[in-house]
Order: C-alpha cells, then sequence, then structure tokens
C-alpha cells in the first residue's frame, strides 16, 4: 500500500531520528521533508551577519532540507523537500489537509525549550489537531538506530474499535515486528492485586480481570493471528502502558489515538494523549482504520 508520510524537520535530533523513523518503516511511501520558518519564533539570527533576517531565515531553512535529502540519500531514498512560512502547528496540519498526507512522522519536541518528558508545543498541537495518524518519536538519531525496527510492539487493547484499528495497522504495517497486546485493567481501588486474595474485592478483580481477558482474546481473533502474545495489567492504563514498554524492552508503541471512554472523536483520547507525552519510545497514535475509513 503506497502511502505519503510528512515528517517536519527542524535542527533537533528527534525530528530527524523521525526521518530516520520513517525511511526505515515505510520503505514504499513517498515522504515529503517540511520545514517552516516560525512567524513568531527568531531562532535564526546571527549577530553581525550581513545578510537581512529573512535571508538568514531562508538560508538557515534550505540548510535543513538538504540536510534531509542528505540523510534519504543515506538510505537510498528521494526525500522531497517543502519549505514553508507560518505558524509550525497550523502550517503542518494545513499541509497535511491539502496534500493528501496519509501519516505524519515527527518529534516528540524540536528547538522549543520544552523538553521531555512534556511534548513540545507543536508536536502536542498537531497530535491534537492532525486528521491523520501521527508518529511521535522521543529519541535522538543515534538512540533510534541502536533499535531493531520494528522490532517488539506493544499495542493497548481497550475494545474500541480504535484499539482494533491500532492492531490491524500494526500486523499490517510490520509483519515482521514481534507484536504483544496489552489491556491495563483500572481499578476502582488503590490496592495491589496481589495483596487482596480472600477480601471482599477478590469479586470485583474477578469480574474485570475475566473481562479483561475477553478483550485480549477479541484481539486476536480480530487478526487472526496466534503469533501475537497477550498480557494483562493493573493500574492506571496511561502509566501501566508507558512502565510495561520500557520495562520489557519493547522497541515502540502502536495505540488508538482515543478509547472507548472518549465521547468526542475529534479529539484525542486522554490516555493515548499521556502515553504520547511520557513514553520514551516511539509512539504511533492511529486515526480511524488502517484502510483510511473513520
Amino acid at each position: 500500500m503506497t502511502v505519503h508520510v510528512l515528517v517536519p524537520v527542524d535542527r533537533s535530533s528527534q525530528s530527524i531520528a523521525g526521518l530516520v523513523y520513517t525511511l526505515v518503516s515505510f520503505p514504499d511511501a513517498t515522504v515529503t521533508a517540511l520545514h517552516v520558518l516560525d512567524s513568531q519564533h527568531d531562532a535564526y539570527a546571527e549577530v553581525g551577519s550581513p545578510e537581512s533576517h529573512d535571508e538568514t531565515v531562508q538560508r538557515a531553512g534550505e540548510r535543513i532540507l538538504e540536510r534531509a535529502t542528505e540523510i534519504g540519500a543515506d538510505y537510498e531514498r528521494a526525500v522531497e523537500t517543502v519549505l514553508e512560512s507560518g505558524l509550525p502547528h497550523r502550517t503542518i496540519v494545513e499541509y497535511t489537509v491539502e496534500h493528501d498526507i496519509d501519516h505524519v512522522v515527527m518529534g516528540s519536541h524540536g528547538e522549543s525549550p520544552i523538553v521531555r518528558p512534556f511534548l513540545g508545543h507543536v508536536s502536542e498541537a498537531v497530535v491534537r489537531r492532525a486528521p491523520v495518524s501521527t508518529t511521535i518519536v522521543p529519541e535522538s538519531r543515534s538512540q533510534l538506530l541502536q533499535r531493531d525496527l520494528p522490532g517488539r510492539i506493544l499495542v493497548p487493547v481497550d475494545g474500541s474499535d480504535q484499539s482494533l484499528a491500532a492492531l490491524e495497522y500494526a500486523t499490517d504495517r510490520f509483519p515482521s515486528g514481534r507484536i504483544t497486546i496489552l489491556h491495563a485493567v483500572a481499578l476502582p481501588f488503590d490496592y495491589d492485586v496481589e495483596a487482596i486474595d480472600g477480601t471482599y474485592l477478590e469479586s470485583i478483580v474477578d469480574t474485570v480481570t475475566e473481562r479483561g481477558e475477553a478483550i485480549l482474546e477479541a484481539a486476536r481473533e480480530a487478526v487472526e493471528d496466534d503469533v501475537v502474545e497477550a498480557e494483562l495489567s493493573y493500574g492506571d492504563p496511561s502509566r501501566s502502558i508507558v512502565d510495561y514498554a520500557a520495562e520489557n524492552d519493547f522497541d515502540q508503541i502502536i495505540m488508538g489515538s482515543h478509547g472507548r471512554s472518549l465521547p468526542a472523536r475529534i479529539i484525542t483520547g486522554s490516555v493515548a494523549e499521556t502515553v504520547s507525552r511520557r513514553s520514551t519510545l516511539p509512539v504511533t497514535l492511529i486515526r480511524g482504520h488502517p484502510d483510511g475509513s473513520s
């Protein structure tokens, strides 16, 4: 399936890692690197330069895109480049709509002073507003290259159509990946599950466990893949997902952009948004279905 992937780039290591992730993960895609000259942020000023401000900004943007082209050549790929001016998050979203982009891959933060564990303001705005699936890469290029992508893939599921779409995307896009589905059970109390044996809370745990196991089984049946591993965890879903992925040496997380709890489909779900903020691994948020339906 041919797709068009947009990769916003700037001088940050994370944005370059986003380009590398794209070249590795989408071998047959059309790749466009977009650099936006921020109309409200002077990141290119050079003291004593004989050039005008506009010339300095233009030249800096062109250098960034030249670097993107060079990285594409390293992977024997052609990378289309586009230079735009405006507010970065707005320009990225508008470009996505106007040019029928299928997927956006970007660093978790760029030249903004905001750093992990929070998304940069541009990344967060794009995650919330882009009408297509998005991958956030929080690592530097050197860190990303230590991964054997697609590697081990964690797919959180909660029984929603979006989580099943994410699982379908993972199995279709990365057939060589080692996929584990995880259902995180949110308990109505703050006790260690192993410590409540024999108490009146045991029946509650049994009920939610049975429901969680049914969700996992339904997810495996949906993709008809007996190779997919299934795990159940207990606790706050966003924290459980991030911790489980980090503690078990996963290489990336793929999940629905929202789950059962969100009534408005236009806004990214709180669990997905928190995972994309807090994860130290690449996180892909799937909107709609892999075939493009919503």
